[in-house]
């Protein structure tokens, strides 16, 4: 029974994160195991300062936990249900050592869970580094979708002959875009150190290192379902063996109540049908039992505000502000982002045009894995706020489409000395027919046709950067000039208040090039004195 709801949980978890990029009713958010982790919320809350509103999803999680134990390890958790398949595909005939350390190692999930709750009491985000949801959904984003992807474009390559055969037009030409990202091998290392730490012990993450089972362990005490073993027990220990969280220890007639997970599997396994999870009220002894030396706890706390006050210090930290750093249209402003944001991946999966990827060190350590745009791979879709919908904590918030389309993210700069019309007088249109707000037009300048960029129109979409045709670094960019970033409040106001105008290209100033190139002949007028956001009367010679 335990194995099936384990299946269910983890195709559930898939199928979420499959529709992540398509619409899903409102009742049914695509990222709904990210909103119950109380861990990821409390790290939301207690970093941002502020209250979330979809952190509140929450307490389902808490309140059922309080009411039957902690079942969420043993039956929901879509982690745990990976590291139990690939244990029993990677180790289920190997002999493990077994751990003299057990009760010392139990501790370090306490640890770890103060560390994180400490960092973010500066307002610095840690749990995205340990909490299983966010560490599968990361798992699934950078490596397992585009891996996915790769096979069905082959095997949809392999079936090409036979479709175009039988007259299957659409499946003949069917092909996926590949997906690619940025930290794809970090991530494969992390998740398969995970299950490589199975050959110890099983369930080895969720035994000592799991900040969420830590969590969830702390209140699972209180729970009504209690294991009770019977007169019957005869002592064959077969209990304690087969527990997959060690949570049986020396007498099998006690168990940790903070340590089991609730799966039944010692009352299957019992030969005397000796064990019973009876619904009882928890004691006094059961509700303490935490074992946390004053030491561990103490430096724990201390090594969790330290590493949040030099996280915030970091040599990369000074080059914030020189980097260029385009975040995603609705981000919060750059330092309640950080701490708010909890480095699912979410948004990237969800991104249609693949151009949102994870940082290095572009905004310090704080900002690892924290989502970006990569203009020169793709530029951001204008018809797309799929990322605001899928961002669990609201680091990205969640906007109309006529809300996105107001949510300046830069301002596309020239670069002169390497675009091929100022520099080298080439016939180039790309920048200027491409961008769908009319913010790239041809001016005279000296004589010359040059494109100029109209800041009051450019929302920083990057169509322009990703279609430049000059290999290499592009040489028209998107900056964060200008961006608005609001943590509440409207975008259609805030960019009207900056008189700013972002309507869709009418098409009216398509034009084709004569012989002439985009010399302007010399007793044509230069028209210097027209401002840079108003038409100009007539057209240099070469348009028609």
């Amino acid at each position: 029974m335990r194995k099936t709801i384990q299946a269910l949980s983890l195709i559930l978890f898939t199928a979420f994160f499959a529709l992540a990029t398509y619409r899903l009713p409102d009742w049914l958010p695509a990222d709904l195991y990210l909103r119950i982790d109380p861990l990821l919320g409390l790290n939301a809350l207690l970093a941002s300062r502020e209250m979330i509103g979809r952190v509140l999803w929450s307490l389902i999680l808490i309140g059922a936990t309080i009411t039957v134990g902690r079942f969420f390890c043993a039956y929901v958790c879509p982690l745990g249900a990976s590291i139990d398949f690939l244990d029993f595909l990677l180790f289920r005939k190997s002999k493990r050592p077994g751990l003299k350390t057990d009760s010392r190692l139990r501790r370090w999930k306490y640890f770890l869970l103060i560390v994180i709750i400490a960092a973010a009491v500066t307002g610095v985000s840690l749990a995205y580094l340990l909490d299983p949801i966010a560490l599968l959904t990361r798992f699934y984003t950078l490596v397992l979708y585009p891996l996915t992807v790769t096979v069905v474009n082959l095997l949809l390559d392999l079936l090409r002959p036979l479709s175009q055969g039988l007259g299957w037009v659409n499946l003949a030409h069917l092909h996926y875009p590949q997906p690619v990202y940025y930290m794809t091998a970090l991530t494969l290392a992390i998740f398969g150190a995970v299950i490589a730490l199975n050959r110890f012990a099983p369930r080895f993450w969720c035994r000592y290192l799991c900040p969420l089972g830590a969590l969830l362990s702390l209140i699972s005490p209180l729970g009504v379902f209690k294991r009770r073993v019977s007169g019957e027990c005869n002592r064959c220990m077969v209990c304690r063996n087969g527990c997959p969280m060690g949570a049986i220890g020396e007498d099998p007639f006690i168990a940790g109540a903070a340590d089991c997970i609730q799966c039944r599997e010692c009352a299957l396994i019992c030969p005397q049908k000796a064990i019973s999870f009876p619904a009882s009220f928890p004691g006094v002894r059961e509700v303490s039992g935490l074992d946390l030396s004053r030491r561990g706890f103490v430096y724990s706390v201390g090594g969790g505000l330290t590493l949040g006050f030099l996280s915030l210090r970091t040599p990369f930290t000074s080059l914030q502000g020189r980097r260029k750093l385009i975040r995603p249209p609705g981000a919060l402003p750059e330092t309640a982002f950080l701490r708010t944001c909890i480095r699912c991946g979410e948004c990237m999966k969800s991104c249609v045009t693949n151009t949102l990827q994870p940082s290095l060190w572009e905004s310090g350590f704080s900002g690892l894995w924290t989502p970006k745009l990569e203009l020169r791979m793709a530029a951001c879709e204008p018809n797309c706020n799929v990322c605001g919908k899928v961002c669990p904590t609201q680091a990205i918030r969640s906007l109309s489409m006529e809300e996105k389309t107001h949510a300046k993210i830069g301002t596309a700069v020239l670069r002169k000395e390497m675009c091929l019309v100022w520099a080298q007088n080439k016939m180039c249109l790309i920048c200027d027919e491409i961008c769908p707000y009319n913010a790239i037009v041809f001016r005279p300048v000296e004589g010359y046709r040059r494109p100029v960029v109209i800041a009051s129109r450019c929302n920083g979409c990057g169509y322009c950067e990703q279609r430049c045709p000059v290999r290499g670094e592009s040489a028209i960019v998107v900056a964060p000039d200008g961006e608005i970033r609001l943590a509440e409040g409207s975008y259609i106001r805030e960019a009207k208040k900056l008189q700013l105008e972002f309507k869709p290209d009418p098409g009216d100033d398509k034009y084709l090039l004569e012989e002439s190139g985009f010399k302007v002949e010399q007793g044509e007028k230069e028209e210097k004195s027209v401002p840079a956001d108003k038409p100009i009367p007539g057209k240099p010679k070469g348009f028609l």
